[in-house]
């Protein structure tokens, strides 16, 4: 079955969805919306999610759920490291219920096999990422109109930064992925349309989304992790289509674009200036203090994690643990240290650290075993994840860690080695589904 496909017919395309017991409608359906929830709300989410679980649960026929996550690796392994985080609260230093707060927000290692089992349909895939696009679509359409108008919604915006739902951090990182989709997106239609199929309008719009989010991502926010996700999936996307010739054609295309934004934009040139002056203060012959001091939370992290290497000190510790570690100075205090791995491993030692970073090294290169479409959007999630958590704890945050387990079940959902032995049978009538075909 193909992976790039949607019914032949447009009437009743999504009819699909309505198939089956009213609870796996309602999995379905909700996983859908979880995808269009991503970008506009974290609240949404959090409903969203929560019912999606319990739907989920309720839905039995948890033999064929459970021989589908047997049977993927990736799933196993998000599942062991939110057990490793559970056994954390038993050696934690903190107290039961905050230890159990800090749990609860990495939650989203069980979302991973719970989305795995509903995404074994192709054509739910497909529709999840469009909700997608379209609720960034919704996301950059409000922030231009911030931009153009001066008006304000949500979080407060000011003439540096027009976000709307998300923190700047968050925004730039869902803008950066949006734009590797639509790339993905734009290329299919585009051979669609070699092949004498496929529709130029669709090939428009795609190009107009890529050109108004990377716009947004360069002269709309200050989130260097966007830039620097951005300029990564960037060379992904070249690699993919045009291999060794497509890296070397990015490596001149980022130079050029580097070079002209640190002439002619400000924005851009005050955020690498920033970033030099906390190399400066953090690793100069004096030391000083950072507007941003995430540098100083790196090496204060550091310092607690050779105290406890192994074992750290537990889940949710980690406030209570800076706070120890700078009580005799002047540092600033922090809930955390702004990069996943040092987060991890000052809770779970460096042994819970490596398994998170073996978890997306074995998805980069399990990927390879991936159909097109799907390989595309693994790497995609796997550079976005690993990338942005080195500047930020992107799984602890709820709108970060919904992205990694989102896209990383959709994604490897294809990668159990008997997809038809071990795909759970939602309801009988996704049998009689008629022949797919591309579509947008």
């Amino acid at each position: 079955m193909t992976t790039n496909s949607l019914p032949v017919s447009s009437p009743g395309r999504l009819a699909w969805l309505a198939t089956g017991t009213p609870l796996d409608r309602a999995t379905r359906i909700l996983a859908v919306l979880t995808a269009f929830s991503i970008p506009l709300s974290t609240s949404f989410s959090e409903i969203v999610t929560g019912l999606f679980m319990a739907c989920w649960v309720c839905s039995g026929n948890w033999q064929a759920k459970w021989a589908a996550v047997r049977a993927n690796i990736v799933a196993l392994w998000s599942l062991a490291l939110f057990g490793l985080l559970l056994l954390g609260v038993g050696w934690s230093v903190e107290s039961w219920s905050a230890a159990g707060r800090c749990l609860l927000k990495y939650r989203e290692f069980v979302y991973v096999p719970m989305f795995l089992v509903v995404f074994r349909d192709a054509r739910l895939r497909r529709v999840s990422i469009s909700a997608f696009i379209l609720a960034t679509s919704v996301l950059l359409g409000l922030a231009y109109y911030e931009f153009l108008t001066g008006a304000d919604f949500g979080i407060g915006s000011n003439p540096r930064d027009y976000v709307i739902a998300k923190d700047h951090i968050i925004h730039s990182l869902i803008v950066a992925f949006v734009v590797y989709l639509a790339a993905g997106r734009f290329a299919e239609h585009l051979a669609a349309r070699a092949a004498g199929r496929g529709a130029w309008t669709w090939m428009a719009a795609y190009a107009a989304l890529i050109a108004l989010a990377v716009y947004n991502e360069l002269c709309m926010l200050t989130g260097r992790t966007g830039y620097v996700v951005l300029a990564a999936l960037f060379c992904l996307f070249l690699a993919e289509r045009m291999g060794r010739r497509g890296v070397a054609v990015a490596a001149v295309v980022l130079v050029a674009t580097g070079c002209g934004a640190m002439s002619f934009s400000p924005l851009i040139r005050s955020r690498v200036e920033q970033t030099v002056s906390q190399l400066r203060n953090q690793l100069g012959p004096e030391r000083k203090h950072s507007a941003d001091p995430r540098m100083e939370f790196y090496a204060n992290t550091l310092q607690m994690i050779a105290r406890h290497p192994w074992l750290g000190t537990g889940t949710g510790s980690f406030r209570r643990e800076y706070a120890r570690q700078v009580a005799e100075t002047d540092d600033v205090a922090t809930s955390d240290p702004h990069n996943e791995y040092l987060h991890l491993a000052s809770q779970l030692g460096i042994p819970g650290a490596l398994l998170f970073l073996s978890l997306l090294i074995y998805q980069w290169f399990a990927a390879a075993r991936l159909p097109a479409t799907e390989r595309s959007i693994g790497r995609g999630v796997v550079a976005t994840i690993a990338l942005g958590s080195l500047f930020n704890s992107l799984i602890l945050s709820i709108t970060g860690g919904l992205i990694y387990s989102y896209f990383s079940a959709l994604a490897f959902s294809e990668l159990a080695p008997d997809a038809d032995a071990t795909a759970p049978e939602i309801s009988s009538a996704d049998s009689a589904q008629p022949p797919l075909s591309r579509a947008a």
